[in-house]
């Protein structure tokens, strides 16, 4: 099953429409420079408050009492989470006592994939031929089907069962009780295993491993239709999963506080606080904490390279345009202005880096500084140096 749709934009339209993306370029751009200087004061901030916390954080071999002596201080634990609060999926009839219990529901849905393909004309217009394919397929989010570009390809709307997650309030750990945040970051999730005998409250559903089927509501209607949803599905059928988190070893890093905890603040505001499922050290934690630092930072770093980088493109994209009266000098200014707006874009976030560090590493950014000029300088000489050999060849050949 497929439809084409076809478009030609005009020449001037096409200008007119990179013209008006100047601004937005602009914007993209500037905003890069702040997030790229944001970032290095982040990850600096960062990596300090984690050294200062590796330092001041004590290790205590037990959590089965409550040290009041420790109130206030850095601590480092390891023991098991649990609890005794029984969570409840009342529509599907499943209790268990657990951390958390966590609900996913996919619905069998049309969907549409789009493929386009383009033609540069003579005279600088464009005709797109976009190809829209449909398919059947279980998806957690309810596809809008209304703006599909084939008719017959209905979906239901909403998903008539909504995923979810629900946590034990009350978690110990040890002699301590766990904060909200701590029990949410506990993970370890497993698949939730049904009991024998089992009954939903959902009616005419089809256990299938530890997958409920759920017909679609003209099926559940139907108490004839008694198809088998999993090998034979159609729009509108459910499939649930529940998963579980069970009470298990835990290693936590935090202030104490009575016999709770709460984040730890560094001098420069910055906050610290580490649950992680099973045993582990502090050191191993603080490793994880600073490996996790670092990928964020160098995130941050590509993403403030794209904005510049799209930027750029997009304030150069009239050339393009402009040159594409002609098709292939169209193709060769948008090489040509691909090529400089990743340089540009290169260039400006590496001076922006090499600034943030300046002001938040003075030592570590003088010493870049002075390797790129020495680099520059190099260059220099060696473009000279190749000039005057080249211009020597010709005497001593006379």
């Amino acid at each position: 099953m497929a439809t084409t749709v076809t478009t030609t934009e005009s020449w001037g339209a096409r200008l007119g429409s990179s013209v008006r993306g100047i601004l937005v370029g602009l914007a993209l751009f500037v905003a890069g420079f702040p997030v790229l200087f944001w970032n290095e004061g982040n990850s600096v901030r960062t990596a300090k408050a984690i050294d200062e916390g590796e330092g001041a954080c004590i290790s205590l071999e037990s959590n089965e009492t409550v040290d009041h002596d420790m109130d206030g201080r850095l601590v480092h634990m390891t023991g098991k989470a649990d609890t005794a609060d029984v969570l409840a999926d009342d529509e599907f009839g499943i209790s268990v006592t657990a951390i958390c219990l966590k609900r996913k529901v996919e619905m069998y849905q049309w969907i549409e994939d789009s493929h386009t393909t383009e033609k540069k004309n003579l005279g600088g217009s464009v005709t797109k031929t976009t190809t829209y394919t449909y398919s059947k397929d279980w998806s957690e989010n309810a596809i809008d089907s209304s703006s599909f570009h084939e008719a017959g390809h209905d979906n239901p709307g909403a998903i008539e069962f909504q995923a979810g997650e629900t946590y034990a309030q009350n978690v110990s750990f040890g002699a301590f009780r766990l904060n909200k945040k701590q029990i949410e970051s506990i993970g370890g999730a497993q698949v939730y295993k049904f009991p024998a005998g089992w009954t939903s409250r959902v009616d005419r559903v089809q256990l299938q491993g530890q997958t409920v089927f759920v017909p679609n509501a003209e099926t559940r209607a139907n108490k004839l239709n008694n198809r088998n949803v999993a090998s034979q599905p159609r729009i509108g059928d459910m499939r649930v999963t529940f998963s579980v988190v069970l009470p298990q070893e835990v290693s936590i890093i935090a202030k104490q506080h009575g016999d709770t905890f709460v984040p730890y603040t560094a001098k420069n505001g910055k906050k610290l606080s580490y649950v992680r499922s099973g045993v582990a050290d502090a050191a191993e934690m603080f490793a994880t904490a600073r490996s996790n630092n670092s990928l964020v930072t160098w995130l941050v770093r590509i993403a403030g390279f794209l904005l510049m980088f799209f930027g750029i493109s997009a304030v150069l994209k009239p050339l393009g345009v402009l040159a594409d009266v002609l098709p292939i000098l169209g193709d060769i200014v948008g090489i040509g202005t691909g090529i400089v707006a990743g340089l540009v874009a290169l260039i400006c976030a590496l001076v922006t880096i090499a600034v943030a560090w300046l002001f938040y590493r003075p030592v570590l950014g003088i010493v870049l500084l002075a390797a790129a000029a020495f680099l520059v300088w190099k260059l220099v000489q060696k473009k000279k140096a190749a000039k005057a050999a080249a211009q020597n060849v010709p005497a001593q050949a006379s």
